[in-house]
């Protein structure tokens, strides 16, 4: 067989579409597929032999028309090189480093620490360990993951009603469907969270390897990828949130627009405005990167991209009207959503209005700060710490964003500090301090930059320091106690 023969991009398509549902079918095999009803529809997929027969027409078919590099050549060999390859490697490396000892310690604070204030609030389990995933937010999420349930909304509730259409559904609807695979128990929702979560987090870490070796060297970009999963608030990414999802679309999105493939950049836009409420923020930094040829060579960063940016995009009007069109794909997600919440509300902006049940009303920067300041001149820095702390830690976090914005601007690009910027400044306007932790989390300009500014000799103590706080941090969310 001639290794050099370039395949047709549909014969590529039809590999990796035989491939899933060969894998699809094996996971039906184990876990006895699923039977569901969602209104007057029944739904069922109870037998792999479909799902494998689907997938050997496709590979025939494939190979009736184009017999150059059988499947078995051309996914074996990719497949092996995407394994060897340094980004998959360093992205393994930090995720079995890190997510693993978090799920231990957040196991052991249980029987050492107990819980936060008596006994858990809901659990589904007797087990600790299978209910170990099943904290805060999850519920939620795995309501709405739950096709028997969904998203439901009582008009009648007022505006001190928890309602669950304030959560976005691009990350429920991934849990579903894996969900329904595993088998479409009430361990399998469990289950697909966290198995959504953490491939999500996994590729994420693929891209931002990719991306950052546009300012920094192979040993640099690895070092991002250990701040960005020992920080203290990456717990998250192996909880049933949407950090992983919403860092997944959003480096997907970044990566794929610098590269100039906007078809890509465009669908990881749409996940990111389907995957939270801030999604839609997205399209200005993307449009920012969109007009970067006209910018002031200060504005840009000292990004390696930039060469092959704008002679592109400032000469080809068909280039930028497809950057403008992916640029606009987060606002299509909060669109989409809206008209969802429309049918099911009678308003499109109730999902909008709901946030004021969790505390989220917009009070501005200064209304925060007066506060805070009041706490530590009447309480004093050890009683502000100390009652009991929670706002302390998640201060950190919003500190850490903000403080980096300027040298992420001065070394990456405006574009990625205006991301930093409408990702940290509304959270903290419209909730204060409320899981201001949680969201610099996926502010990942700043582990890029910090990864080029730690000295070598440092490098050790900044991912030991992280990831001690971070451990903290999981002790005091799986014993259930308001981290955020």
């Amino acid at each position: 067989m001639n290794r050099g023969v370039t395949l047709p991009r549909w014969a590529r398509a039809a590999d990796y579409v035989s491939l899933i549902f060969v894998l699809i079918g094996l996971t039906i095999a184990a876990s006895g597929g699923f039977r569901v009803r969602v209104g007057d529809w029944r739904f069922a997929l109870t037998s792999p032999y479909r799902v494998l027969a689907w997938a050997i027409a496709i590979a025939v078919l494939r190979h009736a028309l184009v017999r150059e590099r059988p499947v078995y050549q051309h996914l074996g060999s990719q497949i092996r090189a995407w394994a060897v390859a340094t980004p998959f490697r360093a992205a393994a490396a930090t995720f079995v480093g890190t997510r693993p000892a978090i799920f231990f310690v957040g196991y052991l604070a249980i029987f050492l620490l107990g819980w936060g204030a008596g006994a858990p609030p809901y659990r589904d389990f007797d087990n600790e360990l299978l209910n170990l995933p099943l904290r805060w937010d999850a519920g939620w999420y795995l309501q709405i993951a739950n096709p028997s349930t969904g998203y439901v909304y009582d008009d009648k509730g007022g505006a001190e009603a928890q309602q669950n259409i304030v959560f976005w559904p691009a990350y429920p609807l991934a849990v579903r469907i894996v969900a329904l695979l595993l088998g479409n128990s009430k361990g399998s929702f469990l289950l697909a969270g966290t198995v959504v979560s953490l491939a999500a987090f996994v590729c994420a870490l693929i891209y931002v390897f990719l991306l950052a070796r546009d300012w920094l060297n192979d040993e640099q970009a690895s070092l991002a990828l250990w701040l960005l999963a020992a920080y203290p608030f990456a717990l998250f990414f192996g909880a049933i949130y949407t950090e992983s999802l919403f860092l997944l679309g959003v480096i997907g999105a970044f990566y794929h627009f610098t590269k100039q493939q906007f078809g890509r950049a465009a669908f990881w836009g749409l996940v990111v405005g389907l995957t939270r409420v801030n999604g839609a923020l997205l399209s200005i930094p993307l449009s920012i990167l969109a007009v970067s040829a006209w910018l002031p060579a200060v504005l840009i960063g000292s990004s390696g991209a930039r060469a092959e940016w704008n002679p592109r995009l400032s000469n080809d009007r068909r280039a930028l009207t497809r950057a403008f069109a992916a640029a606009a794909m987060p606002v299509v997600g909060l669109l989409i959503y809206g008209a969802a919440v429309w049918r099911i509300t009678g308003d499109p902006l109730a999902w909008a209005k709901g946030h004021a049940a969790w505390g989220r009303t917009y009070e501005g920067l200064t209304a925060l700060v007066m506060q805070q300041y009041a706490m530590v001149a009447g309480l004093g820095l050890s009683g502000y710490v100390g009652a009991p702390g929670y706002d302390a830690l998640n201060a950190v976090g919003a500190l850490f964003a903000i403080a980096t914005v300027w040298p992420v601007a001065r070394r990456i690009g405006l574009a990625y500090a205006v991301f930093m910027l409408i990702n940290i400044l509304p959270a903290l306007s419209s909730g204060g301090l409320l899981s201001a932790g949680r969201f610099s989390s996926v502010l990942f300009p700043a582990f890029v930059w910090l990864a080029d500014a730690i000295p070598p000799a440092q490098r050790a103590g900044w991912i030991a320091s992280f990831a001690v706080l971070q451990a903290f941090n999981a002790a005091l969310y799986y014993t259930w106690r308001p981290l955020f």
